[in-house]
């Protein structure tokens, strides 16, 4: 196996580490700082199975009746806000972090309702995309800037790894792509949610790109590098890691978030350039699609560290531009992760 997926050194201080599970965010409301005092109460166990039965409800209308989630969102938002305090307050700890310490718990707490509003809106349009053809996908691109950035990219016939991050519509971004490219390999994680899971797949199929989850161990890694070797794409989403994926902390606003160091390592033992491209949601209810400017990494753990500083600058440009269309549903700073930690750890002792 070549030594650029056995770990790189990093002497700049960039940590690298596994990314751990979710953890329980602290409750915002009188009847959820109840809940923490009592434990796992019927109340809790009540309160976490309703707010499960709202994502599966979903997820299953996604994919079998879309028109009837999309007439349901008010219920949907009522109920997930209020029996579902472990999304709201990570969401809202989130949104404190995008809109900085000067910002009022009002705001906050309407920006976090955005964001979930928009995921039930991204859910909703996968589940709609399952009737269109990728032509018919096609016709929502608003726009497309840096396409002589991407064409420049390919010319050079060493495939390309695309990365991008969970924001605005992705399923119309990889129709776009594939007007152009015959072979695209999606790189992800099977999702807990087997409904959600199923959506997302039938999508791909539907698309008609390559499946590639990490999952499946190493030799995922060793496919995409071959593939890249015969001059095919590689798609990946990498503003965040998985729980048990390989990352490192690196600077995001006024804090630090894990990154997740595939996409570099990939690049290293490849030597295809790393594009990053984002598909974010117009005003008009369209998409835009950018593409920046191509990163070369070098055969160096200097050149590694630099690749992922630049990544991370570019994530917190677009978050910063478009917050409400970032869907990470997770504690996506360190410093909140490790203050739940400790929030949970002095309630068990």
């Amino acid at each position: 196996m070549s030594s650029a997926f056995k770990g790189i050194t990093t002497p700049s201080g960039i940590a690298e580490a596994v990314a751990p599970p979710a953890m329980q965010a602290p409750a915002a409301v009188a009847a959820a700082w109840v809940l923490e005092r009592q434990g796992d109460t019927l109340l809790r166990r009540w309160s976490r199975a309703w707010g499960a039965f709202w994502l599966k409800y979903l997820f299953w209308h996604a994919t079998h009746v879309p028109s009837v989630v999309e007439f349901t969102k008010p219920f949907f938002m009522f109920f997930v806000w209020w029996w579902g305090p472990k999304l709201r307050d990570n969401v809202i700890a989130n949104a404190r972090r995008m809109l900085g310490p000067g910002s009022t718990e009002a705001q906050q707490v309407q920006l976090a309702k955005r964001i979930i509003g928009n995921f039930y809106s991204f859910v909703y349009e996968v589940g709609r995309s399952l009737t269109l053809t990728p032509e018919g996908l096609r016709t929502q691109i608003d726009s497309i800037e840096g396409d002589d950035v991407y064409v420049a990219a390919r010319a050079a016939g060493r495939g390309a790894i695309l990365v991008t991050a969970h924001m605005g519509s992705f399923e119309v971004g990889v129709a776009a792509l594939r007007d152009r490219e015959e072979k695209i390999h999606v790189v992800f994680q099977r999702d807990r949610m087997p409904q959600f899971e199923r959506l997302r797949t039938r999508l791909r199929q539907r698309l008609g790109v390559i499946e590639a989850p990490v999952d499946d161990g190493w030799t995922i890694w060793l496919r995409l590098r071959d593939a890249l070797h015969r001059n095919e794409v590689v798609l990946m989403q990498g503003d965040r890691v998985m729980p048990g994926q390989k990352g490192r902390r690196v600077p995001f606003f006024d804090g630090h978030v894990m990154l997740p160091t595939g996409p570099i390592k990939l690049a290293m033992a490849s030597g295809a350039p790393i594009v990053p491209l984002f598909a974010v949601k117009t005003p008009g209810g369209k998409v835009r699609i950018s593409v920046e400017e191509p990163i070369y990494v070098e055969q160096s753990p200097d050149a590694a560290d630099a690749a992922l500083l630049k990544l991370a600058g570019l994530y917190e440009r677009y978050v910063r531009q478009y917050p409400e269309q970032w869907f990470v549903m997770q504690r996506a700073w360190c410093e909140d992760q490790e203050s739940a930690e400790q929030g949970r750890n002095g309630q068990q002792a």
